[in-house]
């Protein structure tokens, strides 16, 4: 990261702290302290993790209440592990940074800006900066957005944010008459202050008869002059009640890849899907669904069917049960699998517990296999903005037949 960046940052968290001083402000902050157990597969060891998130909002910084700050990070510490940066392993302490940003509120409702590292998306695609963010709204039925700044590039143990790696785009959209949104949008990702991405995306939607709605994106890659992604799909709500609906989509995908990466040179095939689904809400305590995909991969095809259960009994008050089944036929083999779980809740305690078992019949394989996983959980309300909880699980596959794993945390606010 070059030194304008820290400056940045340095300054915005000196800002947002401000706001103690002013008694009008409104601070607050929930933050996550969590120990990680699991077992490395790639050095066969038990090793475990400490974590602490910070998550902070403050509002009301001046008087018109147009300034508010908002931020979130992570300090993490890993034991058992010898140093291998490869692998994701080291014995530093780590600090990471989410998001921190300043924001302004434009009067009347027109807008905002936005000066931090924060999170961007747009129909063309998604990323974090150090930047800034503009937005302004009713500008007739239009609103416009534009962001632009230094990518942030994290990866698994450093954070890879340097001079020449920008990220910047645009979006324009608005509600042409009833029931309509349009939205036109696009990205360009610089490296090392080369273009290695440049997108364009296009968004659709339209409500009829407040029951019928039709929606469909669209992904076009400049650099690579191909279409990325397209999805096309209605959702239909025949019954006043809108206890049944109908869902009916269309995806297609083409990988495509930063200029700058090794990925540009591997051979990629276009992906399709076909998906019906059917959601049925019995009652309040039960629900239905089912789905059918067909799914092709530029020649190999597969067909893919689930049903499944959401229920919560009036005769147990706090029960809480879901279930399903999964059933592929087709490339690249035949799997039939199965999720249960259950929760429930008394007084300030939560209790849950799961389990998934999937048999696998690879076309590349002449002998079958399957994987099962167990787990149980729960957790326990203190006080209000206090809550301990707890998840230990399981999973028996083909390559470990014993990967227990777990995460304990406490999660306070105020």
């Amino acid at each position: 990261m070059t030194g304008r960046v820290p400056l940045l940052v340095i300054w915005l968290l000196l800002l947002s702290f401000a706001p103690a001083l002013a008694p009008a402000a409104e601070f607050k902050a929930q933050t996550s302290t969590q120990y990680l157990w699991y077992k490395d597969p790639f050095q066969d060891r038990n090793e475990s993790d400490v974590l602490q998130y910070l998550k902070f909002s403050a509002t009301k910084i001046d008087s018109a209440g147009r300034f508010s700050a908002f931020g979130y990070g992570r300090v993490s510490r890993q034991f058992g592990s010898d140093e291998n940066i490869a692998l994701g392993n080291t014995d530093d302490i780590l600090g990471r940074l989410y998001f921190l940003y300043l924001n302004y509120a434009i009067p009347a409702d027109r807008g905002s800006v936005r000066l931090g590292r924060q999170f961007v998306a747009v129909g063309a695609g998604a990323g974090t900066i150090d930047g800034a963010r503009v937005e302004v709204r009713n500008l007739g039925p239009a609103t416009i957005s534009v962001f632009g700044g230094y990518e942030v590039r994290f990866a698994e143990t450093t954070d890879r944010t340097k001079s020449g790696n920008y990220l910047t785009g645009a979006s324009a959209g608005g509600s042409l008459f009833a029931g309509n949104n349009l939205e036109l949008s696009y990205l360009r990702k610089y490296g090392d202050s080369d273009v290695v991405r440049e997108m364009a995306g296009v968004h659709v939607d339209q409500t009829a008869f407040g029951k019928i709605k039709g929606y469909a994106d669209l992904r076009y890659d400049l650099v690579h002059e191909a279409y990325s992604e397209f999805l096309a799909g209605f959702k239909a709500f025949p019954f006043e009640s809108r206890m049944i609906t109908f869902t009916a989509e269309y995806y297609a995908s083409y990988p495509t890849f930063d200029a700058d990466t090794i990925y540009t040179v591997f051979a990629v095939t276009r992906y399709q899907e076909l998906v019906g689904r059917v959601d049925w809400i019995v009652n309040p305590g039960l629900t239905l669904y089912g789905s059918y995909t067909r799914a092709d991969y530029d020649g190999p095809n597969a067909d893919v069917g689930t049903i499944g259960i959401r229920a919560r009994p009036k005769r147990v008050a706090g029960l809480g049960i879901n279930a399903s089944v999964d059933v592929r036929r087709g490339y690249p083999g035949k799997l039939t699998g199965g999720r249960l779980s259950a929760d429930y809740a008394y007084k300030k305690a939560l209790l849950a517990a799961g389990a998934a078992y999937d048999n696998f019949q690879r076309d590349s394989l002449t002998d079958g296999f399957n994987a099962k996983k167990y787990w149980i959980g729960g957790s326990y309300e203190f006080r209000k903005n206090l809550i301990a909880r707890l998840r230990i699980e399981d999973a028996v596959t083909r390559l470990f037949p014993n990967e227990v794993q777990g995460r304990a945390s406490v999660e306070m606010g105020f």
